[in-house]
């Protein structure tokens, strides 16, 4: 990426089916507040009004909105990969600006977990926004232990920042396990509503592997510290000052 700042921020996702048939999806961000810019021509499907299967505390109910941002912007994916079948192989390449990742043979609800993920979290739900940072450096194909680290570190660097902004932070990671708590309830709506807008059980799937994420980062997020403190035993020692030139 040069100096100046871009006007957007752009992943693309090609999937390369066995027939030789290809889908292209981009991605369009704003790269300040990396907001989902890649807006459907079509209008929005029953299966997208807020009313229908509403999350669980939607903080949008009391807003006059009428359709759910979240599964507005899923619905041309979805409805692309409407037959398709979870365990169906694809070839899979990312493109960003500053690198492109390819992986051959994937399951198509694993790629499809990858960029739905991306969708949900940018397009305006307010209980998804915390996860949004983890866009700017979007990870395709992410383990759970990937996952985890950059999760806390995210979160953790956003209590820095709320200290350097005069707000109370929280380091006991507390608020983390709530939000994927909440996120946790959000993908089992969307589920229900994808339930009404797919033939076949890719795109369900693949929301299901989000939510499998979503559930087991609050389980294992003590465990995985541990493991990790290991790998930071430079910071364990008694100074993290190297001593004065002048001393």
């Amino acid at each position: 990426m040069s100096g100046d700042s871009p006007t957007q921020i752009s992943i693309k996702y090609i999937f390369n089916l066995p027939d030789t048939q290809s889908h292209e999806f981009t991605i369009i961000l704003d790269p300040k507040r990396l907001t989902y810019q890649t807006f459907s021509s079509g209008n929005p499907a029953s299966w997208t009004k807020l009313a229908y299967h509403t999350c669980e505390n939607c903080p949008l109910v009391d807003q006059n909105i009428e359709h759910c941002p979240v599964a507005v912007n899923l619905q041309d994916i979805v409805k692309a990969f409407s037959t398709a079948v979870s365990y169906d192989k694809v070839d899979i390449c990312i493109e960003t600006d500053e690198r492109k990742y390819c992986k051959n043979q994937v399951s198509m609800q694993s790629g499809l977990s990858s960029i739905l993920g991306i969708i949900m979290v940018t397009s305006g739900c307010p209980s998804l926004d915390y996860l949004r940072p983890m866009v700017k450096t979007h990870l395709p194909f992410a383990t759970i232990s990937e996952s985890i680290y950059r999760s806390i570190s995210m979160y953790l660097l956003a209590q820095f920042t709320r200290v350097r902004k005069g707000l109370e932070p929280d380091w006991t990671l507390e608020g983390l396990m709530d939000i994927y708590k909440r996120i946790d309830k959000i993908n089992i709506s969307m589920v229900k509503r994808l339930q009404a807008a797919t033939e076949q059980d890719a795109s369900l799937n693949a929301v299901v592997i989000l939510d499998s994420f979503a559930k087991m980062i609050p389980m294992t997020i003590e465990g995985s510290i541990q493991e990790l403190e290991q790998l930071f035993w430079p910071y364990l020692e008694d100074s993290l000052k190297p001593d004065s030139p002048n001393a």
